[in-house]
C-alpha cells in the first residue's frame, strides 16, 4: 500500500510506493533531501517524525534510543507504515545545492602528519558548486567505488581542501600519496550530508572531532571566524593518539588566542612522555570540564567508536537530541583505537 510524506512547513509531500525507503521515494520525486552512505550508518539523513509510523528490515545502527525516542529516523532505512509528517530541519538554502558530479583537478597534494595528506582540488571555472562547512564530498573512482571525504575549508573559493589518512590497506589513499600523477583529474559527487553549524539557536557550542573528523569542524570555524557576527561561546575538543597526530595545533591555538569565546582543548589517548594537557578518551575529556550539558548544542565528527561514545555520553549527560549533530566517519574505525 502507497503512503503519503508530508513536509511540515512546506507546500512539497511525495508518495512512497510499497517497499520503498522514505529516502529513495523522496528523491525519486526530485526533493532535496539529506542523505549520505544511505546504509544506516552516518545519519546524514536523519529527520523527525511528526505524526506517523515506520518499520525498519533492521534496529537503525546510526540512532541511540535517546534518538529514537525523541522521534528521529533514518530515511534510508524507514518504510512508512501509514502517511507521514516528517520535519527536515535544514535551512532552506540547501535546496540550491543540491548533489552533483563534476571533474576536478589535484591542484596540490602535501603531508599534514606522518599518516594524513592533505589534497586541494581545483574546481572547474564556473562551476557554481556551493555547500554548507561541514558537508563533504564522494570521490568517484575509476572501478565503480566511492570514497568520502569532508570538505575541510570554509566556502568562498573556487578550491577544496580534504584530509585523508593514509594507511596501509587503504587502496586510495595509497595511490593518492605515491602514486597519483601531477596535475590529476578526478571526480566527484556533492556536497553531500547534514553535518552544518545550525545558526538559528542562541545555545553554547561543543565541538568533539577525533582524528581527521576535525577536517568538517575546521571548514565550519574558519567560515565562522571570517565573519564578526558570531558571538555565541565554542569549546572544540580534538581528541588523538598522540601530538605528532595534532597537525592542526598551531592554527586552532592561534584562533583560540584570537577569539576570546573560542576555546580549544587537545586530548591525547596515548599521551607522549611529558605531555600535561588532557589525555585518555576525548569525550570523556569533554565530560571532565563539562559535566552538565544541559543548554549546549554539540557537534561530534570523527570514527564511529568516538560519535557512538559520545552521543551515548552527551544525551546522558543533558544535551537534548534536537541540539546534537554529528558525523560518523564510516571507514575510520580501521585506524582508531577500540574503546574495549
Amino acid at each position: 500500500m502507497n503512503r503519503r510524506v508530508y513536509l511540515e512547513g512546506r507546500p512539497q509531500s511525495f508518495e512512497v510506493e510499497a517497499g520503498e525507503t522514505v529516502l529513495q521515494a523522496g528523491l525519486r520525486s526530485h526533493l532535496a533531501l539529506p542523505f549520505g552512505c544511505q546504509s544506516g550508518g552516518c545519519a546524514s539523513c536523519r529527520v523527525r517524525v511528526l505524526r506517523g509510523r515506520v518499520e525498519y528490515p533492521f534496529p537503525p545502527p546510526a540512532l541511540s534510543a535517546a534518538e529514537i525516542d525523541a522521534g528521529y529516523i533514518l530515511m534510508c532505512l524507514a518504510r512508512p507504515t501509514s502517511d507521514l509528517v516528517i520535519d527536515l530541519h535544514q535551512p532552506a538554502e540547501l535546496e540550491s545545492m543540491r548533489p552533483r558530479k563534476l571533474p576536478c583537478r589535484v591542484q596540490s597534494r602535501q603531508w599534514l602528519a606522518h599518516d594524513v595528506l592533505g589534497l586541494t582540488l581545483k574546481l572547474p571555472r564556473d562551476s557554481g558548486f556551493r555547500y554548507m562547512p561541514g558537508q563533504y564530498i564522494d570521490l568517484l573512482l575509476d572501478d565503480g567505488k566511492r570514497r568520502s571525504f569532508s570538505i575541510a575549508c570554509a566556502p568562498g573559493t573556487d578550491t577544496l581542501e580534504l584530509h585523508i589518512r593514509v594507511t596501509p590497506g587503504g587502496k586510495f589513499a595509497q595511490w593518492a600519496a605515491h602514486e597519483m600523477p601531477e596535475r590529476a583529474i578526478l571526480r566527484f559527487e556533492g556536497p553531500l550530508g547534514a553535518f552544518y553549524l545550525h545558526e538559528d539557536s542562541s545555545r553554547p557550542v561543543l565541538m568533539m572531532a577525533g582524528g581527521t573528523g576535525i577536517a568538517p569542524i575546521h571548514a565550519m570555524l574558519q567560515d565562522i571566524f571570517a565573519r564578526p557576527a558570531f558571538a555565541r561561546p565554542l569549546h572544540l575538543f580534538w581528541g588523538v593518539r598522540a601530538q605528532r597526530d595534532l597537525y592542526l595545533d598551531a592554527r586552532l591555538r592561534q584562533w583560540a588566542a584570537a577569539h576570546a569565546g573560542f576555546r580549544y582543548t587537545p586530548v591525547l589517548s596515548a599521551a607522549d612522555a611529558g605531555w600535561t594537557g588532557a589525555s585518555g578518551l576525548v569525550h570523556e575529556a569533554v565530560l571532565r570540564e563539562h559535566p552538565d550539558l544541559r543548554g549546549f548544542e554539540a557537534y561530534l565528527s570523527g570514527p564511529p567508536v568516538m560519535v557512538r561514545a559520545g552521543k551515548d555520553a552527551f544525551l546522558k549527560a543533558g544535551v537534548d537530541a534536537d541540539h546534537l549533530f554529528y558525523d560518523s566517519f564510516d571507514y575510520a574505525f580501521e585506524t582508531w583505537p577500540s574503546l574495549g
